[in-house]
């Protein structure tokens, strides 16, 4: 890592690597430096997570929406080769949106570019499956919004049916709870509905009750319905036939067992924070981002 000087301190711990802040010295440039140990478990000691991560680059070209990779360094410390992935740095994600409701004019041209990221992904065959407030990082030079780096753990191609990596549960679409592996681009959607939610309301939108990991998904699962009601197979033929479909008495209520008091598809907290009617279409649980169907029927 000649040339690079690497702050002792831990930014962020990933799966099978580490983040820290670093500087370059040759253009005193401040960067992000991500690190994969060797690691015994992994053929060559290259974790899986890194291939993958080197493969997603291959796939999603450059962009204002994405963070920038400048380039990979593979040195050889104590005897192994160990790889080094080097980013523009970022100093803030968008997790601040959960102190307070952001005014109007902010969560517009944060939705607007947060739809712009998650359509570079899409256009280019790239589900994300991550998509939170931590996983989207803000250039406060350009006045931008960008996906991170943290992609490189959870996304899959289009079309894949196995999907490596691990995600964050408040944001994941119930298809991906229930187990299925055939989802598509709607579940970036339904996360981009969540941060949308939380971006006006100042609060996380479906949060589990329970803390038993064994449990999460089914917690999850519940939170969502207890909200939106349960599906119907009218809504979403093929339900029951997914992997991690029960059905579980908890969820027989008939219609909305509402954790909230509901006005046209939204609940109060949302309907009365000012949006225009355009604006809560593309919110609203009954045909926008957070929509119960099957995702070929999904608005998205």
């Amino acid at each position: 890592m000649e040339g690079f000087d690497i702050m002792p301190e831990i930014h962020r711990e990933e799966p099978h690597s580490i983040v820290y802040r670093g500087l370059f010295r040759y253009l005193n440039n401040f960067v992000l430096i991500k690190k994969f140990p060797y690691n015994h478990a992994f053929p060559d000691g290259v974790p899986c997570s890194l291939s993958r991560e080197l493969l997603l680059y291959q796939k999603l070209p450059p962009s204002d929406y994405v963070i920038t990779r400048f380039g990979v360094v593979s040195p050889v410390e104590d005897g192994h080769r160990v790889h080094y992935l080097i980013y523009e740095p970022f100093f803030y994600d968008l997790a601040f949106i959960a102190v307070r409701p952001l005014p109007h004019t902010v969560f517009k041209k944060l939705l607007v570019q947060l739809l712009r990221c998650v359509n570079h992904c899409h256009s280019n065959g790239v589900i994300h499956r991550n998509l939170n407030p931590r996983t989207l990082l803000l250039d406060t030079t350009q006045k931008i919004l960008k996906i991170g780096d943290a992609i490189g753990h959870s996304f899959t191609f289009v079309g894949e049916t196995e999907h490596p990596g691990t995600v964050t549960l408040a944001y994941q679409a119930p298809e991906v709870l229930l187990g299925a592996t055939d989802y598509s681009t709607p579940v970036d959607m339904w996360a981009v509905g969540c941060i949308f939610a939380e971006m006006l309301t100042g609060n996380v939108l479906f949060v589990r009750f329970g803390d038993d990991p064994e449990e999460a998904n089914k917690q999850q699962l519940y939170e969502i319905f207890r909200q939106l009601g349960k599906p119907t197979l009218d809504q979403w033929p093929g339900l029951t036939d997914l992997p991690a479909w029960k059905s579980y008495q908890e969820w027989e209520g008939g219609p909305k067992m509402k954790a909230r008091f509901y006005e046209g598809g939204l609940p109060q907290d949302l309907a009365t924070v000012g949006l225009v009617e355009a604006g809560a279409d593309l919110l609203s649980f009954n045909r926008g981002m957070l929509i119960l169907e099957n995702a070929e029927n999904a608005l998205f």
